[in-house]
């Protein structure tokens, strides 16, 4: 057991980090709830979601990593596909969004289609896994977990948030229900 005075220690276990952890836990728990959720009530509330997030993952702060090796997911690919089919469920023909191509994406084309609940998906992959790991209470893990997800928000989820986060909002400024449209 480390000191209550180390560097670890208290990152893990800030103000800023704890906030983000719990709002973390709510959207997951948020999704892994969906049963019977209805398309307006699930983009008002994914937006709340998202925009937590991002606020509180900006406050947390910085850490180094104690061990050599990242933390082992936990999240299964039969988890994330039934999650991504919830999600495609609710949203409908809404699902589908137009973006523009990545530099290193093979489309050739200008604008590409993809998934909302793709990028759901993704995020809610990246922060279970995080939350998992933070729960066992040890404070390396929990410490490289933390440093874990901020290299991956750089990489890919912090854009997928804020995508995700862009169509919601645009559904939900047009008032539009895809649990009334056939």
């Amino acid at each position: 057991m480390r000191e209550e005075d180390t560097p670890v220690h208290n990152f893990v276990y800030s103000k800023a980090l704890v906030a983000f952890v719990k709002a973390a836990n709510g959207f997951c728990q948020f999704l892994e709830e969906l049963k019977g959720t209805e398309g307006k009530a699930f983009i008002a509330t994914s937006v709340l979601h998202l925009s937590d997030l991002y606020a509180l993952f900006m406050k947390a702060g910085e850490t180094e990593p104690v061990f050599d090796t990242p933390p082992e997911p936990t999240v299964t690919e039969t988890e994330w596909s039934a999650l991504f089919h919830k999600i495609a469920g609710i949203l409908g023909p809404h699902n589908d969004i137009l973006r523009v191509a990545a530099e290193n994406e093979f489309d050739r084309s200008e604008l590409v289609t993809h998934a909302i609940s793709e990028d759901m998906a993704d995020i809610y992959q990246e922060l279970r896994d995080f939350t998992v790991i933070y729960s066992r209470g040890l404070e390396e893990l929990m410490n490289d977990a933390a440093w874990e997800l901020r290299v991956r928000f750089a990489e890919h989820w912090g854009e997928k948030l804020l995508r995700a986060l862009s169509a919601l909002h645009q559904l939900y400024v047009n008032d539009v229900d895809p649990s009334q449209e056939e």
